[in-house]
């Protein structure tokens, strides 16, 4: 197939170079010109979980989704709040039978590209692999997981089935759902858990379920939000949120949430996609949500006050 992975930050540089070691004719899209330049010198450079470091050509890296022309599937990864913008820049590789895919976190996304790109021309996805970003160009692969692919309004997906084959054939492990949203919502509990936690008390995943005060706000957020979801009709993919938090943080013990590289880095979150999107369909449904209410404040303020931080 030929691809094209728009945004080339930790996880879209895992699917882009995964993908073009094993044949896929892959495009690397991004915003940032020194990711660009890092994959046109370098490849791909992947730091495995068994510790080894892997660099991996693309077919071509590029500041420009016109250089590319119509592909077969477009992964979109950038951060939420750059969805829509990485939508409108894409649809220039979108042809009549071209699948777009993203496997974000949190709500809301996979709707806004639709939007833009047309109905019916987007699945979404989640994945628990975890990924960190080390620099330009490199990441480090901190722990493998499943990614579920499936049709935003359900049932059977022969295009699905095909992008999970190749996804598979690419070390991915990955399969498909006919209620793909179930796996979403199981998806958002886990990173509704882990990463406002780590971004607020900068500790890498693993580290959380060491310290009880920890759990305790952790089982706190996943509770409200499992809460959240059985009133909306959502089947989760476990029966324990509490307990699949703490198993998804020893799987990712090295990893440092998405979260927590952002604040790092002094960037704006996706906490309003995560635990303010519990927070709002909360609302919605009549159900309070204080402990995400309270999480989502604190990460608010922490973006706002990055430069009254005491040293």
């Amino acid at each position: 197939m030929k691809i094209a992975v728009v945004g080339t930050g930790a996880l879209g540089s895992l699917y882009a170079g995964y993908l073009a070691r094993s044949g896929e004719e892959v495009y690397a899209i991004d915003i940032k010109e020194d990711i660009i330049s890092a994959i046109r010198s370098s490849g791909i450079r992947i730091v495995e979980p068994e510790g080894n470091e892997v660099s991996i050509p693309v077919k071509k890296a590029t500041l420009k989704p016109e250089e590319v022309g119509k592909v077969d599937l477009v992964i979109l990864l950038p951060k939420s709040r750059q969805t829509q913008e990485a939508a409108r820049s894409a649809r220039c590789l979108f042809g009549p039978e071209t699948v777009g895919l993203t496997v974000q976190n949190g709500l809301g996304n996979p709707e806004a590209i639709e939007a833009i790109v047309g109905e019916g021309r987007v699945l979404a996805g989640v994945t628990m692999n975890a990924s960190t970003y080390l620099g330009p160009g490199r990441m480090l692969y901190a722990g493998r997981g499943e990614t579920v692919l499936g049709e935003m309004r359900g049932g059977p997906s022969p295009r699905a089935e095909k992008i999970a084959a190749a996804f598979n054939k690419a070390g991915l492990s990955t399969h498909v759902s006919s209620e793909v949203w179930n796996d979403v919502w199981g998806k958002l509990l886990v990173n509704a858990g882990v990463n406002p936690v780590t971004a607020i008390t900068r500790l890498a995943n693993g580290v959380m379920v060491d310290q009880a005060a920890t759990r305790e706000i952790m089982k706190g957020l996943v509770e409200e939000g499992k809460r959240v979801a059985l009133a909306k009709g959502i089947r989760l993919p476990y029966t324990d949120a509490a307990k699949k938090v703490e198993d998804a943080c020893i799987a990712t013990k090295p990893n440092h949430s998405s979260m927590l590289q952002d604040v790092l880095a002094q960037r704006e979150t996706e906490v309003d996609f995560i635990n303010g999107a519990i927070v709002r369909e909360g609302e919605r449904l009549g159900i309070d949500t204080p402990v995400n209410r309270t999480i989502t404040n604190l990460v608010r303020t922490i973006e706002k006050t990055y430069s009254l931080r005491a040293k």
